[in-house]
């Protein structure tokens, strides 16, 4: 049995991860960051620290009293979050003048660093979440035709390509055209801005980045994305197959089937 850090962000990743590897049998000590975090994770991990975005000596002593081993980042933390909630302690400053380029793959690495220095190396958490990467080929009801495939092939080109210059890993595309490219908002008003941009029909891709270390920031959907994309009557979603996590297969697969939209798994 080890003794794991949990270092969570928003949505429900963080929640799955924990259940699942107290069910394993390990220790789950979270650290979870104020205005971001879901509350549920208090009662799933057997201690739990509330931090404000940027208090690293606080999370690392909870980390530390815990007797963690290795830690797991989870759960978004929204560029938005970042400019307008950061309030960094010294060892938070310090990260800071680390990184030149405040993208979020020199962030995340520039903490996984720290981490490691402090003897709490970062793991990778999807043998945890294996059941929630998406397979392969169509989820629900409603399949592509060959017309739609050709553009969600497109489509996660594109993504790959701004996931290079790690900006995001989302786009929206119409008639073989990038309409809207994920950046500070976030994936869900990239959807909404997509849609009012080009109408109904449009098709939304979201790629594993060329160069993602698979230990933080993978991609993600969820009901909320399929919400999204019902609102401007989007067609397909096509997320990187292996690569990509679900959250709540069923009710996502639920709704798509009821707002008409194919969800696929393309390598």
């Amino acid at each position: 049995m080890a003794t794991i850090g949990l270092i969570a962000g928003a949505g429900g990743f963080p929640l799955l991860f924990a259940e699942a590897a107290r069910k394993a049998g390990h220790r789950v000590v979270a650290v979870a960051l104020l205005h971001s975090t879901d509350p549920a994770l208090e009662r799933l991990a057997d201690a739990c620290t509330w931090v404000k975005l940027g208090q690293f000596k606080t999370m690392l002593k909870a980390l530390q009293d815990g007797g963690v081993q290795q830690v797991v980042l989870l759960g978004g933390v929204t560029k938005k979050r970042f400019l307008l909630d950061v309030m960094p302690d010294s060892l938070g400053l310090q990260l800071m003048a680390r990184v030149a380029v405040r993208s979020d793959d020199n962030l995340l690495r520039a903490v996984a660093a720290i981490l490691d220095e402090h003897g709490m190396p970062v793991m990778d958490p999807t043998p945890f979440l294996s059941g929630a990467l998406a397979p392969e080929g169509v989820l629900g009801r409603h399949h592509p035709s060959e017309a739609e495939l050709d553009e969600a092939r497109y489509g996660l080109e594109l993504a790959r390509a701004i996931g290079k210059l790690d900006l995001g890993q989302t786009v929206v595309v119409k008639q073989r055209c990038g309409v809207a490219v994920e950046a500070l908002e976030g994936t869900d008003a990239c959807i909404r801005r997509g849609g009012e941009l080009a109408g109904a029909g449009t098709i939304v891709a979201k790629a594993v980045k060329p160069q993602q270390d698979r230990r933080f920031d993978l991609p993600a959907v969820g009901p909320k994305t399929i919400a999204s994309m019902a609102a401007v009557k989007a067609r397909l979603l096509a997320v990187e197959a292996g690569g990509t996590l679900i959250m709540d297969r069923e009710e996502l697969v639920r709704q798509a089937d009821k707002a008409n939209i194919v969800v696929i798994g393309l390598r």
